[in-house]
């Protein structure tokens, strides 16, 4: 972890992670998600197995997609 980093806690409700710091995160903040090893269920493993094959393209259409329903 670079020295311009920190950990913060969060947990996911309906669908969003929420951060546990008492405080926010300024919008925009690029941030890293790091699912525990021990809380990865065999659903969640496979789900995440899909994202990871989506690849950039589809990231990048997902976006176009969210800022034309905006």
């Amino acid at each position: 972890m670079a020295v311009n980093e920190r950990i913060i806690q969060g947990i996911v409700r309906n669908g969003v992670v929420v951060p546990q710091t008492g405080g926010e995160l300024p919008e925009g903040t690029c941030v890293n998600i790091v699912v525990r090893h021990d809380e990865i269920t065999p659903e969640l493993q496979q789900e995440l197995s899909e994202w990871q094959r989506a690849g950039t393209d589809t990231w990048r259409l997902i976006e176009k997609l969210e800022h034309e329903d905006q």
